[in-house]
């Protein structure tokens, strides 16, 4: 299954960033110049009580100014280091802003080396991103990529006035043998490309999706710009129909991707075969389709690496936030699944689909596809897309079903932000380990609460079917294989009981992280209104707590902290967390047996169950410098739906949801008196409330 979140657009895999790509940069050869217009601001990894001047949005907004770009100033130069250190686990990013100050074609260029100077020639990532138009950094809109070869060369891509960013780094994931170590040099070449058609974003041009036989050019300078520069009669002649049309076509063919919204009408086409009039569609209900007929009206401009054909439109509003899943089948053909997001209006306009866009999937061949779209605001609808890919070949449009369900949020902390050093605006994407982290410590779990409320408020629905947990971490230390998970009740402040407390267990394969660190977990358990502690933690393989299973013995996965609405715990003396640094000791009293696993979780009897976790150690504050428990709250999130309420069955006197000989032997025990076994209310019990009982004999409904 896909998860798609609607923090990004390129959710498909293809990022559409611009029409061309790069000539020659001011650094032909990978090498590293000293003379440059602009120097880093930081020291190198970080090293405590050292800010980190540059850390951008991992550090309360810090970004470093740099150039502006105008036609008589058209390129500027910086110089940093950047690198990981495998053993403190510190991480350099180098976080840049700069202005552009006229309309143009912004070019990026990167060379990076090791300290010993050789070329990094797959560890460049580049990243860009803008500012919003108040000068606050838009921390959802960087998109980059990891590069191949150096000097590396970002996508051209076009930029009106404004502020923007350029973030470099380099591989993560193995310091020693993948990425690049600390002090790794770079320099960067921002440049600028203005149009040599004067027409190009003259107020004058008009829509470029419009004809103006009169008038060269259209206002949207990047577009005129391409399309000029194939044909340079769209510019000295006349914006004409074939200039249109060249507009029309996807980016990966030389065009704007501007979208002109149309819904041919054909014979036999199914009633949602436009999507200006989808199918409303109830959750969890299996809806059939058949596309056999239909015309295509949604967008092929590249925003979705799969071009979609013989498209049909269902539309659903979320119930509450939460995720929403389409499962669909399909057997004869391979279809493409695009969403798009409509706010609070159920009104589908067809020429705004371009900027009601989400993102799309096309993972599989024939048979369907599974997507869950992340992120869904209660209320809001959301317009499903369903079509062929344009070169499937071995099937043919036809039949197929689609259906919706939805996870409501249970509880959820919010994603973790970055915290600081105490006193300072440094930065830290702080977690706390869990897992075999060590031989000495081959249980490491983090008790986090979180609280369950009544689905309806004070209604018949008293629990949840909790569905996906979902904490947000990073593999900080070997090769996990599996993720435990644990749920205890909890009893105020006071630590779980391994005997009395644990609700439910289980275990899944290791799952692959999300954009903030989340680890989505499938589960089935129901869970009344109430109070409760989770852990998870990974394992390699056999028992998951490593007693003598001949796993590696550093298996670490670590919870990301500074959850804005996470749990504050104080004792009267200090905000804490429970915390197990050891086995549980062995015994029944003391063990914990996984659910899918055999060999309880057993081991040093000195130190069992949780002990007490100070987190108030003054090392760490929230980025405003204001101490703050939230800023050691472990993030995450729960799913679930409400459990149906039971159907009223009032013949049923035991409460075993089965009418039968129990419940009449109770009746006819109270015979002639009044209370249990009076099922009419009529305060005796006799032989209405008889026929009642046996009317109703069997299981109840």
């Amino acid at each position: 299954m896909m998860r798609l979140s609607r923090l990004t657009t390129a959710l498909s895999g293809t990022a559409v960033l611009g029409c061309a790509f790069l000539g020659t940069a001011a650094f032909g050869q990978c090498t590293i110049s000293n003379n440059t217009n602009y120097v880093q601001n930081d020291g190198g990894c970080p090293v405590t009580g050292v800010n980190d001047l540059n850390g951008g949005c991992n550090a309360g907004n810090a970004f470093q100014a740099t150039g502006a770009l105008s036609t008589s100033n058209t390129s500027f130069t910086i110089r940093g280091t950047v690198g990981a250190d495998a053993v403190l686990g510190s991480r350099d990013l180098d976080w840049y802003s700069f202005d552009v100050v006229d309309g143009c074609f912004v070019n990026i260029s990167c060379s990076m080396t090791d300290p010993a100077g050789v070329p990094a020639t797959n560890n460049i990532l580049l990243f860009k991103g803008k500012f919003n138009v108040d000068g606050t950094p838009d921390c959802a809109s960087p998109v980059g990529f990891q590069f191949a070869a150096c000097p590396a060369n970002y996508a051209e891509f076009f930029a009106t006035p404004g502020k923007y960013m350029v973030i470099v780094t380099t591989n993560f994931a193995n310091a020693t043998t993948a990425g690049l170590p600390c002090n790794s040099p770079y320099n960067i070449t921002v440049s600028a490309r203005f149009s040599q058609f004067a027409s190009c974003g003259s107020p004058a041009g008009g829509d470029c999706s419009v004809a103006t036989p009169s008038v060269g050019g259209c206002q949207d300078a990047g577009c005129c710009d391409t399309i000029c520069t194939a044909n340079p009669l769209c510019c000295d002649i006349a914006w004409d129909a074939s200039c249109v049309a060249q507009a029309t076509q996807p980016v990966s063919a030389g065009g704007c991707g501007i979208f002109l919204y149309t819904c041919p009408a054909a014979t036999g086409a199914p009633a949602n075969n436009c999507a200006v009039s989808p199918q409303t569609v109830a959750l969890g209900s299996p809806t059939a389709f058949n596309n056999a007929a239909a015309t295509t009206d949604g967008p092929n401009n590249g925003q979705c690496g799969s071009n979609t054909l013989k498209d049909v439109w269902f539309l659903t509003q979320a119930p509450a936030n939460g995720n929403m899943t389409l499962n669909c089948t399909s057997p004869n053909q391979d279809v493409v699944l695009s969403v798009y997001g409509l706010g609070t209006s159920s009104t589908v306009v067809g020429q705004e689909l371009v900027n009601n866009f989400i993102g799309c999937l096309d993972n599989a061949g024939a048979g369907g596809e599974i997507v869950t779209l992340t992120g869904c605001v209660g209320g809001e609808y959301y317009l499903w897309r369903v079509g062929q890919w344009d070169l499937d070949t071995t099937g043919a449009a036809g039949a197929g079903s689609v259906t919706i369900s939805f996870e409501r949020v249970v509880w959820s902390t919010g994603n973790h932000a970055a915290i600081c050093n105490a006193g300072t605006t440094t930065g830290v994407n702080l977690g706390l380990s869990s897992g075999a982290i060590a031989a000495t410590s081959p249980q490491r779990w983090l008790a986090a609460p979180f609280v369950v409320t009544d689905p309806d408020g004070s209604g018949p629905q008293t629990q949840w079917n909790i569905t996906t947990l979902v904490p947000e971490g990073f593999t900080a230390a070997g090769t996990p294989t599996s993720m435990n998970w644990i749920v205890f009740t909890r009893n105020g402040s006071n630590k779980p009981n391994y005997a009395t407390d644990q609700v439910a267990s289980g275990q899944v394969a290791y799952p692959t992280l999300g954009a903030n660190g989340e680890t989505y977990m499938t589960v089935n358990l129901n869970l009344p209104a109430g109070t409760y502690y989770m852990t998870a933690f990974p394992s390699a393989a056999g028992n998951p707590c490593r007693a003598s299973d001949g796993q590696a013995t550093i298996t670490n996965w670590a919870w990301f902290v500074g959850a804005p609405n996470g749990l504050a715990f104080n004792n009267g003396t200090s905000w804490y967390q429970w915390r197990s640094a050891v086995q549980p000791g062995s015994g029944p009293a003391t063990e914990v047996v996984i659910a899918g696993t055999t060999t309880p979780c057993s081991g040093n009897t000195a130190a069992a169950g949780f002990v007490l976790y100070n987190a108030l150690n003054g090392v760490y504050d929230n980025c405003s410098g204001v101490l703050d428990q939230r800023v050691y709250s472990p993030a995450f999130a729960i799913l679930g739906s409400p459990v149906a309420a039971a159907t009223p069955c009032p013949a049923d006197l035991n409460g075993d949801r089965v009418v039968g000989p129990a419940d009449l032997s109770t009746l006819l025990n109270n015979w002639g008196g009044s209370g249990t076994g009076d099922i009419n209310g009529d305060g005796t019990v006799g032989a209405a409330d008889l026929a009642s009982l046996l009317s109703a004999w069997g299981t109840c409904p």
